[in-house]
């Protein structure tokens, strides 16, 4: 049941009205069995997967609490182990058994048949996370409850468990009391995330969608020319954080709905600065997990040695690659990052040198700096999109040394692509603007139940209505995210 399908829309309105009707007490009740009708619309047969997950991890969690303290990080391995060795049998078998097929066979070996072809389990790489980091959390004293349905509902609940955010059991778990009062400001900020998604995903994502299929087909990534390839990255680079925006901003809005915060996940990404603050507006919930839970532990080992430290990042970051999918062009794009961050983190140490402070903080420096990420950035897309390694070093070479500004495609292609850049340059600007205006509007009218009369019963109806008639106009009968294929 995809968030931007019809049946979707209607039924969250139904749920949501139901969910004020029932009364406190059997809300949590409702809500877990909604989440788990969710999940059985997309496969019946998987929604006994993460109950197995949160039954392993809430019995690991809870012999942690019996165990003295030297003992429990024995169980803290073994449940992370649980987790994760599930989502290697679904997602990285095949892959594994793949590439060790490659080395039997360049050692004159026969190779293994035995993998087995299954489907991906939808939300299992952020479910894993999250339920890891439960186990972690749980280790480090931070749960404060034992409720296994605290735990199962953690996992289960239905706006993040597809694509995220990725959400602390800490954060969300004093909210699953479901005792909020109902406020007419909390529905208007929940419909105002979801119908900005929609819009987002129909009209922004979707119009990049048929340019980047058709310049990443094996049979036509090799005739691109230099300007193609960088106009296909800058495209999908634009239609991945739409797409990735748009999905985030509805599963906060469904939540919102219910009187559920979820953490944010973008900040304008493409305003970075630099690549550490590219990962600190990117997928932030992801960041901070990496960050928490992998980066922190790992370099405290190393007392901030810096050599350890750079080689480090590039792994990490190539493991969070292959966390997004089984092939080599994701490890690839994530080392990339590894090593966009260690360089980084080289230029950081080079400004703490009283010799070069004065170049290194200059606005001329600072602002070559941030076009250099931006188009970095851009450029190691091209690995995440491509099918194949190969045709990932065709279209950097050519992106790079083919000195070729000819086009291939639709000239209405390449407007699109600028029109969305353009957006997605102004994108802050607008949302700052779009607030003061509100605000100015908001002194000049009388409020009513806490809201202004202008804003509850003129402003937000027709922003509604036309943010719906867009995303009714360009609908391409619920299409999918990117991000559910991860």
């Amino acid at each position: 049941m995809q968030f931007n399908s019809y049946s979707y829309l209607l039924l969250l309105a139904v749920a949501a009205v139901l969910f004020w009707v029932l009364p406190v007490r059997i809300r949590r009740a409702y809500v877990l069995v909604l989440s788990v009708v969710f999940y059985a619309s997309w496969n019946v047969a998987y929604v006994a997967l993460p109950l197995v997950l949160s039954l392993a991890a809430f019995w690991c969690a809870g012999r942690m609490l019996l165990e003295a303290e030297e003992g429990r990080g024995a169980w803290l391995r073994a449940g992370a182990a649980m987790v994760l060795a599930t989502l290697f049998f679904f997602k990285y078998q095949q892959f594994f058994l793949q590439n060790l097929n490659v080395l039997l066979q360049a050692f004159g070996r026969s190779p293994v048949r035995t993998s087995l072809a299954l489907a991906l389990p939808l939300g299992i790489s952020f479910y894993s996370f999250e339920a890891v980091s439960y186990l972690i959390d749980a280790r480090q004293g931070r749960v404060k409850t034992r409720n296994f349905t605290d735990l199962y509902l953690f996992l289960m609940f239905w706006p993040h468990l597809m694509s995220g955010p990725i959400v602390r059991f800490r954060e969300l778990a004093p909210q699953l009391k479901f005792d909020r009062k109902f406020e007419v400001a909390m529905l208007l900020r929940g419909l105002d995330r979801l119908i900005w998604g929609l819009v987002q995903k129909n009209l922004i994502a979707n119009s990049l969608g048929a340019f980047v299929d058709e310049g990443f087909l094996p049979k036509t990534a090799h005739l691109n020319s230099m300007a193609d390839n960088w106009f296909l990255a800058l495209a999908f680079g634009l239609q991945i954080y739409f797409d990735f925006a748009a999905y985030s901003n509805m599963a906060i809005g469904s939540a919102q709905l219910i009187g559920i915060s979820l953490p944010e996940n973008f900040r304008y990404p493409y305003h970075a600065k630099n690549p550490s603050d590219f990962w600190s507006r990117w997928h932030m919930t992801l960041s901070r997990w990496i960050r928490d839970y992998l980066f922190f532990p790992v370099n405290a080992r190393f007392r901030g040695a810096p050599v350890p430290l750079y080689f480090s990042l590039v792994g990490i970051m190539a493991l969070v690659g292959l966390w997004h999918g089984a092939g080599w062009g994701f490890v690839l794009w994530g080392a990339i990052h590894g090593v966009y961050l260690a360089l980084y983190r080289m230029w950081e140490r080079l400004g703490e040198d009283p010799r070069w402070t004065s170049l290194t903080r200059s606005r001329l420096v600072l602002g070559l700096l941030q076009a250099a990420t931006l188009a970095t950035v851009m450029l190691a897309w091209i690995p995440f999109r491509a099918g194949t390694l190969p045709q990932t070093v065709t279209m950097l070479r050519a992106a790079l040394f083919s000195f070729s500004l000819r086009t291939s495609y639709s000239i209405n292609s390449y407007l699109v692509v600028l029109l969305v850049a353009a957006f997605a340059a102004l994108e802050p600007y607008l949302a700052a603007a779009f607030l003061a205006a509100e605000k100015r509007l908001a002194s000049r009218f009388p409020a009513s139940i806490g809201i202004p009369w202008f804003n509850l019963y003129m402003l937000r109806p027709a922003l509604y209505a036309f943010g719906l008639l867009l995303f009714l106009a360009f609908d391409e009968r619920d299409t999918k995210f990117i991000y559910f294929q991860f």
